[in-house]
């Protein structure tokens, strides 16, 4: 795999203004790579752009979606303090085939591939189409049918849309895929002659309890809201539809009118409309549906409200309220404590937050809970994902000193002798 990033706009800036830029940007990629679990030395700085050439041995499904992660929470915490002069927006191209050390650096296809994909038209225009968007990614159509379109790790299918690079001067011609971490205020539809992940793609609607998207039954497959008249339901159920094929901007169409009196219609309304928004970035207004939502639906331990709290905390964290996302999902654990994908969502943010013994207390908790069907909403498949993702953030935990382990395995107790550092977290 090779990665290669570099920043929007750098050339316009003045000299004083390209050297803090380029420092943050290794800093990002570093912050990046390390919590991703991959060794800082394998950045290779070129100017306003950095090589990240992981070791050959990796596991691409799980070192794409963690670096693209990792990226979108150090290049969001780079920025937060920062005035928007001074802000970096990154792009990210990710290919995979020959590489070769020589003695100015690596060779060979992936390498130019890489580069000639972060020049071309297609990820240069998302940024600028996506003026919220710190991160634009693009990814070779190989690479995205190996890794992303099957479903594994964070990154989900319906979030890409295909394109075509093209670099005449160069003689470079190339299908990929791109993705940005901040849709809203975008165009309300991919750029002309593009397409979104095609129909079944992985990563839509998914059952409660694994992956904490939407109460539904199943890939595909619309959820069940109880004492929704079937009028509504109706309506719901062709928005659940439409956001399963990629067609999120239609989702919200269908949805912009629609403000039911009946509190379980409305909840019903809220949770698709929220999930539609997510996968647009709109972070923000996400937050205020699913808080609307929660406080319609009453009992937290039931559909739809697990989901609803893991995804306010997703919200949460996209928006640098850390600490709000602790507690959310602490609550859901009070009130459901077979929620496997809180462990997972609590042991990630312990972990970015460096509370390590946190951290492994609540991911070896989730594995527990998976390897003894505790929760039987888990389908295999999504139990199979979700225990990839549990075990590859106990993988990327420091080896703690003994005096750090708290060694009652008590997930929803972290270890109160821990700092906690929310005024910095990641």
């Amino acid at each position: 795999m090779c990665a290669g990033l570099d920043i929007k706009g750098w050339s316009k800036r003045l000299v004083p203004e390209q050297i803090r830029a380029q420092q943050a940007l290794v800093s990002v990629a570093l912050t990046a790579c390390r919590e991703a679990g991959l060794p800082e030395e394998i950045v290779q700085s070129s100017g306003d752009g950095v090589l990240i050439m992981p070791p050959s041995d990796i596991d691409e499904s799980k070192v794409i979606p963690a670096l693209v992660s990792e990226l979108e929470v150090a290049l969001h915490q780079e920025n937060r303090l920062l005035a928007d002069a001074a802000k970096i927006r990154l792009r990210l191209a990710l290919t995979s085939g020959l590489v070769t050390p020589g003695p100015a650096g690596f060779n060979g296809t992936a390498v130019i591939e890489c580069f000639r994909l972060l020049d071309g038209p297609p990820v240069k225009a998302a940024l600028d189409d996506h003026p919220r968007a710190e991160l634009a990614v693009v990814v070779s159509d190989h690479l995205f049918q190996d890794v992303i379109r099957n479903g594994f790790g964070s990154l989900r299918a319906e979030e890409f849309w295909r394109v075509r690079s093209e670099l005449p001067d160069k003689g470079f011609s190339m299908d990929a895929w791109l993705y940005v971490s901040d849709r809203a205020d975008g165009p309300r539809t991919p750029p002309s002659g593009s397409t979104v992940a095609p129909s079944g793609a992985p990563g839509g609607v998914e059952p409660d309890g694994v992956s904490g998207v939407v109460p539904g039954a199943g890939p595909g497959t619309t959820p069940a809201y109880d004492g929704v008249a079937d009028g509504a339901a109706e309506g719901v159920a062709e928005a659940w539809a439409l956001l399963a094929r990629g067609r999120t901007e239609e989702t919200l169409d269908l949805l912009r009118d629609a403000s039911p009196a009946d509190r379980a219609a409305r909840a019903a309304v809220l949770d698709v409309r929220a999930e539609a928004l997510m996968r647009l970035g709109d972070h923000e207004r996400a937050r205020r549906d699913l808080e609307e939502l929660l406080g319609l639906r009453g009992d937290p331990s039931e559909p739809p409200a697990p989901s609803a709290l893991l995804r306010l905390g997703r919200c949460h964290v996209a928006l640098g309220a850390v600490q709000e996302a602790r507690q959310t999902w602490t609550f859901l654990l009070e009130h459901r404590p077979t929620a496997v994908e809180a462990y997972l969502e609590l042991g990630r943010l312990e972990r970015r937050a460096r509370r390590h013994a946190t951290a492994q207390s609540y991911l070896v908790e989730g594995v527990r809970l998976l390897r003894g069907g505790r929760d039987g909403a888990v389908d295999p498949a999504a139990a199979d994902r979700l225990l990839d993702g549990l075990l590859y953030e106990l993988a990327a935990l420091p080896v703690a000193d003994d005096a750090d382990d708290p060694g009652d395995g008590a997930a929803a107790r972290p270890p109160a002798a821990e700092p906690d550092n929310s005024h910095n977290e990641f």
